[in-house]
């Protein structure tokens, strides 16, 4: 058993949308919960000071407060993506998709299963809570940033990377599949019309030997 299916386009993307969504939440991940965002400080450790020039202003103590509510819902977002990457990195191969039993429901309904839509979906919902979260950040120290922006840590910056591969290389690699990868619903639809035949004939030749072995007894 292969570790990673490249046999063909189809897989070929799957695998490299995964790696980018893998890659993309664990950069949130990382900076979520490390605090070299700003001068050694994160979201979780915050200086005496900024605490005392808000404590007189209740619309200041909740903007400070949003960026780690974007950021806890991007850390279980981040949790998710990277479970699904790895899931259709891993266990889902091109065989998945024609199981008779998947393939004959997504049929009715008109629709067929994309594994690399349902990718899209998820990282570009994680990236964009994410950016939320780090917009906020940023809007919030932009005057400690623009004197001195070396100050700016690696959960900063890995930050960064985290959401331009979740919202710009992502749907990049998306776009390209739908230029290159043909609609697999064709080919589903000749698969279950295959099943079905071959149902029918085993079915009708079951019959004609019940009722030929009745017919001698």
């Amino acid at each position: 058993m292969k570790l990673l299916e490249l046999g063909d386009h189809i897989s070929r993307f799957r695998v490299c949308q995964s790696c980018v969504g893998l890659v993309g939440s664990l950069c949130v991940i990382y900076s979520v919960w490390t605090p070299f965002w700003l001068k050694g400080q994160g979201f979780w450790t915050t200086g005496n000071a900024t605490e005392t020039e808000t404590s007189n202003n209740n619309d200041v103590i909740h903007a400070l407060k949003a960026p780690r509510v974007f950021a806890v819902l991007s850390f279980l977002m981040a949790l998710s993506t990277g479970s699904l990457c790895l899931v259709f990195a891993l266990c889902w191969t091109s065989k998945t998709v024609l199981s008779y039993s998947n393939t004959r429901s997504l049929l009715m309904a008109g629709q067929a299963l994309y594994p690399t839509t349902v990718l899209l979906l998820t990282m570009a919902s994680t990236g964009f809570f994410f950016l939320l979260t780090w917009s906020l950040f940023t809007y919030q120290h932009r005057e400690e940033i623009r004197q001195d922006f070396s100050s700016l840590g690696s959960s900063y910056w890995l930050g960064a990377l985290g959401w331009v591969l979740l919202l710009v290389v992502e749907p990049i690699v998306f776009t390209a599949e739908q230029a290159v990868v043909p609609d697999i619903l064709p080919d589903l639809e000749k698969a279950v019309e295959l099943r079905r035949n071959f149902s029918q004939h085993k079915a009708a030749k079951s019959s004609f030997c019940a009722s030929h072995c009745s017919g001698y007894s």
